[in-house]
């Protein structure tokens, strides 16, 4: 694999774990909802914007790797 390949796997793979870190983040969102006793002062509007803002990145990193990747390293070249 060239490291543009490389580079792309990578990309997805942060896609991936923002979704985890997306769904971690509205759990806490929704035990926060659900009145449980959790010690915190963030509000629940900062955590919903946190879940929004890893969603975005998520669907950014997994729908567009391939321009991401002939940004960085411009376009491929045919051989």
């Amino acid at each position: 694999m060239r490291p543009r390949d490389l580079f792309g796997v990578a990309l997805r793979v942060l896609g991936v774990w923002f979704i985890y870190m997306a769904a971690y983040a509205a759990l806490y969102v929704a035990m926060k909802e659900s009145a449980m006793a959790i010690n915190s002062q963030v509000s629940a509007t900062q955590d919903k914007l946190l879940v929004g803002f890893y969603l975005a990145l998520a669907f950014i990193l997994l729908v567009l790797p391939n321009h991401i990747v002939a940004l960085c390293y411009g376009p491929e070249k045919k051989t």
